[in-house]
């Protein structure tokens, strides 16, 4: 990086550490130090939710994952929209009507002190592993950038990060994350004029979206299994077992309408880092209004971000493809054991790199669209594949992984294509802009994550079992002191989970496991009325042995989770309720 880049890089981080601090005034209570006082304004609410899933998963992750797979991942976000607005119905009346800090008090009232505790170590677990892929990804952008190794980088992020969160509590975390979408926001659009800058000299944007189309880029729609065997994953599941069915293949419209659903409706209505955000407004309506906003921003923002990767995809194929992108791979390839091998694949990878670009530009001059000439359409998806498998094989070469069965299997750079794009494209200020941007990005998830864990930690385990009693003095000591702890926490799980393929899958297998069951408690306390403390109970454990058991059974991907934890809470909890019944008549 430039001075340049390093002096704006550096006053971010000041500035937002500094915006945090000074907010500790009215972390001086519970209601203050974990609901903000119940004065936040709705529109901040509304961004501090966009900021806390964005996260620098959704910068690095999701625009490798245009890059490599287009845009399917978009149909994740699907049934965003109906989940807010279920939530508005339902939870947000639920938890507002009483002066709750955290989620899972309503369920002591409904299930009793078991059922309670159960839900917030559930919660306490998943975030906790998942908060370690959210300091990851960006030490990974960061070490790449500017040079540090990732170990330093994830103890930089994870130290300036719980520093104002201790001192600041939600409102340094709202308030900061209401800085930071700004941000974010602005990198993406920045890098967004920056590829167009590029492109369109070369292509039209019509003839850029035919091009994107014609290689399964803007696969957003996706009714059907898949039977091009375009992707590399998709191929991979056919070699398995043929072509990927209608429950193994991971993104199309119906897993996006339902699976998506039901992880947006756990994810934000019952996992406490987001449902934290519904206590800090003023009343049910202010709560409402955040939860809309984000409805109907965070499904336009995630088209930006992948399309965004589909455009680094056209920019590569434009002006010459990396054949890794991973620094890592990059070392291990030119060292003198690789150099032979990795040589002839360099040699293949020209070729075919040309074979690509000769298709691309006779597919561009097919006036009435790709569709018109099949040959030319069959040529170029073809010449994509090669292109595609010769960039596996590399992968699989210098990334030295092997399968269960011993067999080499392709090291997965997703996660690198982001960041080798800014460091070689973007030009003086915009580089340390979009550095800030990760930051921020960074930032947002981890404080979010940090109080809440810190909240549920106090709220539900050490007021209630430990010290019920205690001062309320006490207990904000007590819950800064934890937010410190759980700051520590997190750091050791992100450098235990480092790698692994793409972060913002990650991301969503964590939650997947817990949430349907989280959301399934909460549906039994509301649609189940004579559901009691066993039932709750029994119900809950139910719904995690359920996703547990088809985990290992079926094949079955990560989003149907969230509708099997859920049912099988309903499922259980709802038999040991008439069961119950029937036994007190």
């Amino acid at each position: 990086m430039r001075t340049i880049d390093w002096i704006v890089f550096a006053l971010f981080l000041a500035y937002v550490v500094w915006d945090g601090v000074r907010r500790r005034d009215a972390a001086d209570s519970l209601e203050g130090y974990f609901a903000g006082g119940r004065r936040i304004p709705w529109w901040a609410a509304g961004l501090s939710i966009m900021a806390t899933q964005a996260s620098a998963i959704t910068i690095i992750g999701t625009t490798g994952q245009g890059h490599e797979y287009g845009m399917d991942f978009v149909q994740t976000y699907f049934g965003l929209p109906f989940a807010m607005v279920l939530l508005c119905i339902f939870l947000v009346p639920l938890y507002r009507s009483r002066a709750i800090l955290t989620p899972y008090e309503y369920l002591e009232g409904r299930f009793g002190p078991v059922t309670r505790t159960l839900a917030s170590l559930l919660f306490l677990g998943s975030r906790c592993l998942a908060l370690g892929v959210v300091i990851y990804a960006p030490s990974v952008a960061l070490s790449a950038m500017i040079g540090l190794q990732t170990w330093e980088s994830v103890v930089v992020i994870g130290t300036l990060t719980t520093l104002y969160t201790v001192v600041g509590g939600v409102s340094a975390v709202i308030w900061t994350d209401v800085k930071q979408m700004t941000v974010i926001v602005l990198g993406l659009l920045l890098i967004l004029c920056v590829l167009l800058r590029d492109l369109l000299p070369v292509f039209s944007f019509g003839q850029l979206l035919d091009l994107a189309g014609a290689a399964g880029k803007l696969n957003a729609l996706e009714v059907e299994p898949a039977h091009t065997g375009l992707w590399p994953r998709l191929a991979d599941a056919a070699a398995d077992g043929g072509t990927p069915s209608f429950w193994e293949e991971k993104y199309n419209v119906w897993s996006g309408l339902f699976g998506g659903l039901f992880l947006h409706l756990s994810y934000f209505g019952c996992d406490h880092s987001q449902a934290q955000r519904l206590l800090t407004s003023k009343d049910a309506q202010q709560s409402r209004l955040s939860l809309l906003m984000s409805a109907f921003a965070k499904v336009p923002m995630q088209v930006l971000v992948l399309l965004i990767g589909v455009l680094m995809w056209l920019f590569y194929t434009v002006h010459g493809q990396p054949l890794l992108y991973k620094t890592t791979h990059v070392e291990r390839a030119a060292t003198a054991e690789m150099q032979p091998q990795v040589a002839v694949l360099e040699q293949r990878f020209a070729a075919a790199l040309r074979e690509r670009t000769a298709q691309m530009q006779r597919l561009a001059t097919i006036a009435d669209g790709p569709e018109s000439d099949p040959a030319a359409l069959r040529d170029y998806q073809a010449s994509v594949r090669a292109v595609i498998a010769i960039r596996r094989e590399a992968r699989t070469l210098v990334g030295g992984q092997v399968d269960g069965d011993g067999r080499p299997k392709d090291d997965e750079d997703t996660n690198d294509i982001f960041c080798r794009f800014v460091l070689d494209q973007m030009p003086p200020v915009v580089l340390g802009l979009i550095i800030a941007a990760i930051f921020a990005a960074a930032m947002s998830s981890i404080d979010s994550v940090l109080n809440a864990l810190s909240g549920a930690t106090v709220v539900d385990i050490y007021r209630r079992w430990l010290r019920p009693q205690c001062s309320e003095a006490h207990a904000v000591r007590v819950g800064k002191l934890l937010t410190l702890v759980w700051g520590v926490v997190a750091t050791g799980m992100a450098l235990f989970f480092a790698g692994g393929g793409s972060v913002v899958e990650q991301i969503n297998k964590f939650g997947s496991f817990f949430y349907g069951s989280l959301l399934g408690i909460f549906a039994l306390a509301l649609f189940v009325p004579r559901a009691g403390a066993v039932a709750g109970a029994l119900g809950l454990c139910g719904g995690m042995t359920a996703v547990l058991a088809v985990h290992w059974t079926l094949r079955v991907e990560f989003l149907w989770y969230n509708v099997v934890g859920c049912v099988g809470v309903l499922a259980v909890g709802g038999l040991v309720a008439l069961v119950e019944r029937r036994r007190t008549r």
